[in-house]
């Protein structure tokens, strides 16, 4: 049973464009015990479960969406994040944006799944 079930709900409504679903897996790839999860469909948007808690998701033409500690949630702003509307401790990271560099996915990945596990 999800520790946060608001935040699947959150995702279940919403669809991904391939380009951003397709970027949002390869970040999470290495990760170790995870579940990738959907609300089902073809363009579902896809969301990332560790330790019965849902860490991160994409959704949209470009949003990725990362539950991260708060000095963490710090240095997303500072680097293009925004706060996402699920909670707290979410943060919105845009992927494709123009004149801008490619956000590292997988440090943000690696950042929410250590936070999920550890809680920490």
């Amino acid at each position: 049973m999800l520790r946060n079930p608001e935040v699947a709900w959150f995702f279940s409504s919403l669809q991904a464009h391939s380009d951003v679903a397709g970027e949002f897996h390869a970040s999470v790839g290495k990760l170790g015990e995870y579940e990738r999860r959907d609300g089902g469909g073809q363009y579902a948007a896809p969301y990332v479960v560790t330790a019965e808690l849902v860490f991160c998701g994409a959704a949209g033409m470009s949003e990725t969406y990362w539950r991260l500690r708060p000095e963490d949630i710090e240095i997303a702003i500072a680097t293009g994040a925004v706060p996402a509307p699920i909670g707290s401790d979410w943060v919105t990271i845009t992927l494709f944006r123009s004149n801008w560099p490619k956000p590292d996915l997988p440090f943000w990945a690696l950042r929410a799944y250590d936070y999920a596990r550890t809680g920490k």
